[in-house]
């Protein structure tokens, strides 16, 4: 591999399931002696809480897990409904509907004309001041997994980059210690750019608006003073939500030839798992979050068809994507699928020397026992889970609650399994380098 080809690698959303997943991911990198080599870390949602707490403490590896593993046997829901800037404000609004019941039973019910809409307009305008769940949530980031770090804390050995959904642009807003921002505002014609200060930036309120799930989390809000030029925060109102809801394995930064981050070589790890089916929905909450999740799902196949599927060019990045979804038994299979097809670039077939007359003569049978052979195939499948163990690591939810033990483990060694299989599977030459 020529030494300007750089390695990327992407940890996707999911909450809690992911940020315990990509520890295993990090695990067989380590073991591969590639994490080292990595030069761009993207992420997005629970992907970032694994990522920054590593960009925090990159150069002490078990420091790094048992700050993960202890901060999500935490949970984050638990502590935001039992922070009084959560409830107070819940109680008052439970109290106003519980007496707007009881004045029904009075002669006074007619005050509820002035109530409710008075209520109703609080909820409609001012919501996200008066139940503030990013701002609580970021404050239990900040105690369970940062202690207080700002951008500029972060590794210097490489680049991290912690991807959010800006509302305002319909564009990624990314923060690093070196840069934070969104194209639109890098880029505005005649118009002067806008850029921001991520020294100070805190790492807790990154990773908020990277995870700030729509419809449950306020928008992030990004302050006067992190404005290079304070005299711009009046133009532009960055609002920002969960990275998922634009790229929510974080691929894009890393796959898209113009993008500082790009990278020729990827490895991915998504948290994520086939999308179930769902014939029930009870309300508009539930539609709205079913409608989204099918939107994430729909990226992630066209991301997945543009940066795997396709006929490799000079310019495309070699990916070696691996995912809760799959099973360790289906790499070969699809690995023959794309040789098959013209979707492996000649980096992959020279990193397993496979002769070109097996490839022209289609001696499909050949060219699968040597790559087998190549990787120990047989024994990383054995190493992996249990059909139960896969079961349950599936079963995990994607939120801020922690889970049993057990169903922890199952992600890690799943994640770190498949994740020595698809290196060796398809990034080969990465290992002989």
């Amino acid at each position: 591999m020529k030494k300007k080809e750089k390695i990327g690698l992407a940890l996707s959303g999911g909450g809690y399931r992911a940020a315990t997943y990509h520890i295993g991911t990090f695990k067989a990198l380590k073991k591969l002696n590639l994490l080292d080599k990595i030069d761009v870390i993207s992420t997005n949602s629970g992907g970032s809480i694994t990522g920054a707490c590593y960009a925090l403490h990159h150069d002490n590896f078990e420091k790094f897990e048992n700050i993960l593993v202890s901060g999500v046997k935490k949970s984050v829901i638990g502590r935001v409904l039992k922070s009084p800037r959560f409830f107070i404000p819940a109680l008052i609004l439970l109290g106003c509907i519980g007496g707007s019941i009881y004045l029904l039973f009075t002669p006074f019910a007619w005050l509820n004309v002035i109530i409710w809409p008075a209520v109703i307009t609080l909820i409609l305008y001012a919501q996200y001041e008066i139940l503030p769940i990013s701002r609580i949530i970021e404050k239990i980031y900040d105690t369970l997994f940062f202690e207080n770090a700002t951008l500029k804390d972060f590794s210097k050995d490489f680049q991290l980059t912690i991807n959010s959904t800006n509302l305002s642009t319909g564009k990624l807003f990314n923060f690093s210690a070196y840069n934070m921002g969104d194209s639109d505002y890098s880029y505005r014609g005649d118009l002067e750019p806008i850029h921001f200060k991520p020294d100070h930036f805190p790492v807790s309120r990154a990773v908020m608006a990277s995870s700030c799930v729509p419809f449950a989390f306020s928008p992030v809000k990004i302050a006067k003073e992190f404005f290079k030029t304070p005299q711009q925060f009046s133009e532009v109102k960055p609002r920002l939500v969960d990275g998922g809801v634009y790229d929510n394995q974080g691929i894009h930064k890393l796959t898209f030839p113009k993008s500082a981050y790009f990278c020729k070589q990827v490895i991915i790890s998504d948290a994520g798992t086939e999308l179930p089916f769902k014939e029930s929905y009870r309300n508009m909450l539930t539609l709205l979050i079913r409608t989204s999740d099918v939107f994430m799902s729909r990226i992630k196949n066209f991301q997945m068809m543009k940066n795997l599927y396709r006929v490799p060019t000079q310019q495309d990045a070699n990916v070696a994507y691996q995912s809760l979804g799959f099973d360790l038994t289906s790499s070969m299979v699809e690995f023959m699928s794309m040789l098959k097809n013209g979707y492996l670039s000649d980096d992959v077939i020279q990193g397993h020397n496979i002769p070109a007359e097996l490839i022209s003569g289609k001696k499909w049978k050949a060219i699968q026992d040597l790559v087998s052979a190549n990787v120990n195939i047989d024994e990383l499948i054995q190493n992996g889970c249990t059909t139960a163990e896969l079961k349950m690591a599936r079963s995990v939810s994607t939120n801020l609650v922690p889970f049993p033990k057990a169903q922890a483990k199952a992600l890690i060694k799943h994640a770190e399994a498949i994740t020595e299989i698809q290196v060796k599977v398809y990034l080969p030459h990465l290992l002989n380098s």
